[in-house]
């Protein structure tokens, strides 16, 4: 595969791993009390950054 396409395909991954993401958290905030939001949103933010080190380290 070209470095063109591996790009291509990890801008991909990334996207739909995001949009993934923010489709389960909103549906999980929906109903939940701010506390409770507040920190599920800091634990979703290190969860992602965790998974987007790993999608990298797969795409390598």
């Amino acid at each position: 595969m070209n470095r063109e396409a591996k790009d291509r395909m990890s801008g991909a991954a990334m996207g739909m791993l995001a949009g993934a993401t923010v489709g389960a958290m909103g549906m999980y905030l929906n109903a939940r009390h701010p506390r409770q939001v507040k920190k599920a949103l800091k634990r979703a933010g290190k969860e992602a950054e965790k998974a987007m080190m790993m999608v990298e380290k797969a795409l390598r």
